[in-house]
């Protein structure tokens, strides 16, 4: 995709502030929803914030589901000041190529995909059209999740700014190069899907041992969150906080013996490691 039109260059001192934007989410699945889910939080109104399925009775359910706006595709490119692309990676350069003619030069384009690099993505549109990347976890949709965000070269400081302004409710927004965006999906994007199966783990072990589901279930995520909380809160080392809860000769210290001869600390970072690997794999072809 190395044909491009001539020039058009991006007038950012136009975009409107945050809640004056119209922004068109183009695939609302489930990591389009959980964006969307975090633009509402951010104060992004529903009228505002249009999106777009495969059908147009679809578009209506996800719309209803998110506290949305239902819309029809080339009509809400054309409105945009930010597209945001939720659909498969496969489908990020065809879909770029139906909405190119209909979109402003200074509107924002924002990939979720994986495997799709700005260099594509900018080949795709006409010169000067800002694009980033932006690589969520699904945890972004109760605002305790994280995004890293990859900037392209028509991004300036403004819309880098108001790039982590749209992402404000989603958790914990951090710069990265696209470099990083392998080792960024090992570490969070990933990462979400291990925990809970984790979590799916320890709560069935509980209701083994004798507990009710719906009592496991509230124990083993309070315990995983209240963990996390007060490292967060601490910033103690996890190895130290983990030293706090094992007395010499108790029960933690034994469950931790068991947890290290069965290798779970080198499955966790195998997993984490194959997850990022994959996704280099997947963008180098």
């Amino acid at each position: 995709m190395s044909d491009r039109t001539s020039p058009r260059p991006a007038d950012t001192a136009t975009i409107p502030d945050l809640p004056d934007l119209t922004i068109t989410v183009l695939g609302a699945g489930n990591m389009g929803g959980a964006v969307v889910r975090a633009l509402r939080a951010a104060g992004v109104p529903r009228h505002h914030l249009l999106v777009v399925n495969s059908s147009r009775d679809s578009s209506e359910a996800a719309a209803r589901e998110l506290d949305a706006t239902a819309a029809d595709r080339d009509k809400a490119a054309g409105t945009a000041d930010v597209l945001v692309l939720g659909v498969k990676p496969h489908q990020i350069l065809d879909q770029l190529l139906q909405v190119r003619d209909k979109l402003r030069p200074e509107t924002i384009v924002i990939s979720l995909a994986a495997a799709v690099t700005i260099a594509d993505i900018e080949n795709a549109l006409p010169d000067g059209q800002p694009v980033l990347r932006a690589m969520p976890n699904t945890p972004i949709s109760v605002g305790e999740g994280a995004v890293g965000l990859m900037h392209g070269s028509r991004v300036d400081e403004r819309l880098h700014d108001l790039a982590h302004d749209l992402f404000s409710a989603a958790g914990v927004v951090v710069d990265i190069t696209e470099d990083q965006v392998h080792a960024f999906i090992g570490a969070a994007g990933s990462l979400s899907g291990f925990v809970f199966s984790l979590i799916e783990a320890m709560t069935d072990e509980a209701v083994r041992l004798g507990l009710r589901r719906d009592l496991a279930s509230r124990l083993v995520q309070q315990t995983v969150r209240g963990a996390a909380t007060m490292l967060q809160q601490t910033g103690e080392h996890p190895a130290v906080a983990k030293n706090g809860v094992s007395s010499p000769g108790g029960t933690t210290v034994e469950g931790l013996a068991v947890l290290e001869r069965l290798g779970v600390r080198a499955g966790v970072a195998s997993a984490m490691q194959a997850s990022a690997e994959r996704s280099r794999e997947l963008t180098e072809g």
